[in-house]
């Protein structure tokens, strides 16, 4: 069985309107969905935002189901200046970050499992403009400003940068379950990460408060809000297209 984890519903939608679905099953931070994927059984969970939401989700898909592949799928923000809006990274190795700045890991890095790395490149060209090997960090997090997130990229020499992916990881590596990381480009470093995470919820869930103090204080904010969107929109596009092509050879 493959688990696919996502953070937010957005993240997962056009997967979860490929699957045959057979079972809705409340999970911590949210709903997963029990059935078939081209043909594989699969779990896809979304997990909501963070370490221990994430942590949360894995710890049930691996003690409660026969799991024999993990996935942490969703949107990223580049921190390298070759990446593009849709571009799909496939993480070989992930590494922690303390802080926005702080590249000082907080454990050994996880590598990807090399039987998923080689079907991965297999099913790379197909139907997605760019896939890309690459490394990602995760972070507490999410910094903001192009000198942030450049500063971020070069201290780990990663590619991307997430919330999740890492904690999977870990908690995959320590049952023995192969994994792998796959994240399409919703943030350039043109554009800065966005810390959206200030006004959202674990879950997904706006804080409208804060988020209407926030839009107050940084207008600009607003405006991103639009490009971020677009940009969202065609990242789940080739994510899904990616993912869907990846778990029919899994």
């Amino acid at each position: 069985m493959l688990a696919l984890l996502g953070a937010f519903d957005q993240e997962i939608a056009g997967l979860r309107g490929r699957m045959a679905i057979e079972e809705v099953i409340a999970g911590p931070g949210g709903k997963v969905y029990r059935g078939r994927l081209e043909g594989r059984d699969c779990l896809l969970a979304r997990t909501g935002m963070g370490r221990e939401k994430a942590a949360a989700a894995a710890h049930l898909a691996l003690q409660r189901y026969p799991v024999t592949a993990v996935i942490s799928l969703g949107f990223a923000g580049a921190l390298s200046r070759d990446l593009a809006i849709g571009d799909v990274i496939v993480c070989s190795t992930l590494h922690c970050a303390s802080g926005p700045l702080g590249w000082e890991g907080e454990s050994e890095a996880c590598h990807a499992d090399a039987r998923l790395l080689a079907l991965a490149s297999e099913t790379a060209g197909q139907g997605v403009p760019r896939v890309l090997l690459g490394t990602g960090v995760t972070v507490r997090h999410l910094a903001s400003g192009t000198q942030k997130t450049q500063a971020l990229g070069i201290g780990l020499r990663a590619d991307i940068v997430d919330m999740e992916s890492y904690w999977i990881a870990r908690i995959a590596s320590a049952r023995g379950v192969p994994f792998i990381a796959i994240r399409s480009i919703s943030d350039t470093t043109r554009q800065g990460v966005q810390p959206f995470d200030r006004v959202l919820t674990a879950d997904g869930r706006l804080l409208w408060k804060r988020a209407a103090v926030s839009f107050l204080l940084h207008p600009w904010y607003l405006i991103n809000v639009f490009t971020l969107f677009r940009s969202a929109r065609r990242a789940e596009r080739n994510l899904t297209a990616f993912i869907s092509g990846l778990a029919a050879r899994i």
